[in-house]
């Protein structure tokens, strides 16, 4: 490849990433579609309410079952913005495009200029990276803060340099803020099986840098976890040190939530289709890169080798444990597989067989949107079609005209046609979700109308619902159908209630209809 090519190529990647970062920021306009990052501005709103910071706890009493990391930068974009669906969502892109930069500066490491910012590119733009990214949770902390620590290791390993150190020490501690143990699992247990499998030369300094680390981890992690546990106990230590949702316990004994929770023969294959499909739409270049990054090593450790064995060892971690099988869970691995396909990609080696697997994964949507297009769906079903269509249609064109450009030898045009593609079925799919969401979820239409009432308490026949929670400003009380009729009749509320249940509040007061939602929802009063 010339110089020229090379160079156009770059700046094409640069072009393409400032339009990803644009449909990403576009993503600020969109409503809370993930119930619990409704429950944890839940969380964050009830500190900022109380002045509370380090003993948290859900709305319920209990003792909040993640660290409070997450919890207090959605708190400070509270404080700052209000409670808009963007101030909840902004920190969360910032980190997501933190990420993005760090794996670029990861692949830097051993790449060229060219091939590093393809794996920026393709961590940007892999589907589970970019919704996860929409979504605030802890998983992008955690997947920032981990390849942090992973960069920053690589760096002490090649220069043996205390910063380096001292700032993998102070990443992973991050990481446990963000998520808890598993912030420190995973990042030992990559660089051990790293140490295991390609014995890398370490300095003499080895133990003084350890030291420096582990101190600085410590100094950064320990004071939340020492203080909130003297102020909250038993239940604090048992959540996040023992078998609670935090605990090493949790490694070790079945799934805690179902219907995530899976027979374990169907548990063992999980993560084998859920990579694969995480990384679309560089779906093709995926076992390539894992070939090439396992190959790496002839000339002693590699970067790419690095890569590698760490995402093979959280996808093993995963596999083996009995725990929950969930998509989201593999974004830490997300990082190192861009790195690899940002490298194979760089060549003609693979091409064809790239083609070939995106071509067949384009045959396939192509197959299902036909199958939509001929079923008759239910109400329910049928405004998620309008989101479906929105993505699947520019993705599957641009899985199978990236692929003939591919048969075609084209690989840089075919690189462009399919993150463009990508981009504009993001695009779609944001601005289809904008549009569509209220006539899929009833909170935000049902909060309208209550928050405009001068309500005592509002009660809500059904279960829990964290977008209640969150969208509704009064006092929020889930009920059943005895429930509801009990305390219809003996004071003054605002009910959400299914259709079907007016008929049972016959004999009290009158209901008064104030609204009606999807999901043949009503809002009713009795004042």
């Amino acid at each position: 490849m010339d110089h020229d090519q090379i160079v156009g190529g770059e700046r094409w990647f640069r072009w393409i990433g400032a339009a990803g970062i644009a449909v990403l920021l576009a993503g600020l306009a969109l409503p809370l579609t993930d119930g619990d990052t409704a429950f944890y501005a839940t969380v964050a709103r009830g500190a900022l309410k109380s002045g509370e910071w380090v003993a948290l706890y859900t709305p319920g009493g209990q003792v909040f079952d993640k660290p409070p990391l997450t919890i207090w930068l959605l708190g400070l974009s509270m404080a700052a913005f209000g409670s808009a669906e963007w101030a909840l969502r902004l920190w969360h892109i910032v980190l997501a495009l933190a990420t993005v930069f760090v794996t670029y500066r990861l692949a830097r490491l051993t790449l060229s200029v060219r091939q590093s910012l393809a794996a920026a590119l393709v961590l940007l733009t892999s589907g589970q990276f970019f919704y996860q990214s929409l979504v605030p949770q802890q998983d992008i902390p955690l997947t920032l803060f981990l390849a942090m620590a992973m960069y920053w290791y690589l760096r002490w390993e090649q220069a043996a340099d205390t910063r380096a150190a001292v700032l993998t020490g102070i990443s992973c501690a991050l990481a446990v803020l963000s998520k808890g143990l598993i912030g420190m699992v995973l990042p030992v247990l990559i660089v051990v099986v790293h140490l295991a499998l390609d014995r890398p030369t370490w300095p003499r300094s080895w133990p003084r840098h350890t030291a420096a680390a582990v101190l600085a981890f410590f100094i950064v992690a320990a004071p939340w976890f020492v203080v909130a546990g003297l102020r909250q106990g038993r239940a604090f230590v048992d959540t996040f040190f023992l078998s609670g949702a935090l605990g090493i316990g949790r490694f070790f004994h079945p799934a805690l939530s179902s219907p995530s929770a899976t027979p374990a023969w169907t548990g063992m294959l999980a993560y084998l289709i859920f990579l694969p499909l995480g990384m679309l739409p560089w779906t093709g270049w995926l076992w390539p890169g894992l070939r090439d990054g396992w190959q790496a090593r002839a000339g002693g450790p590699s970067v790419l080798r690095f890569c590698t064995v760490w995402l093979l060892t959280v996808l093993a971690f995963l596999t083996l444990s009995p725990g929950d099988k969930v998509i989201r869970y593999l974004l830490p691995a997300i990082p190192a597989a861009a790195v690899l396909i940002g490298h194979t990609t760089d060549g003609d080696r693979w091409s064809k067989l790239a083609s070939r697997v995106s071509i067949a994964i384009g045959g396939l949507l192509s197959a299902a949107l036909v199958w939509l297009s001929r079923q008759s769906l239910p109400a329910d079903a049928a405004a998620y079609l309008p989101l479906v269509l929105a993505f699947l249609l520019p993705l599957t064109a641009g899985l199978i005209g990236g692929a003939l450009l591919l048969f075609r030898n084209q690989r840089s045009q075919a690189l462009v046609f399919i993150s463009t593609l990508t981009l504009i079925a993001y695009g779609m799919l944001t601005a289809a979700t904008v549009k569509q969401w209220d006539r899929i979820s009833p909170w935000r239409p049902i909060s309208r109308v209550i928050n405009q009432i001068d309500a005592p308490r509002v009660l809500i026949m059904g279960e829990r619902s964290p977008f209640a929670e969150f969208y509704v400003e009064h006092p929020v009380e889930f009920v059943d159908r005895e429930g509801l009729i009990e305390r219809w009749r003996a004071e003054s509320v605002v009910a959400v209630i299914p259709v079907d249940a007016l008929a049972s509040l016959a004999g009290g007061p009158v209901p008064v209809i104030v609204g009606q939602a999807p999901g043949r929802l009503l809002i009713i009063r009795n004042f």
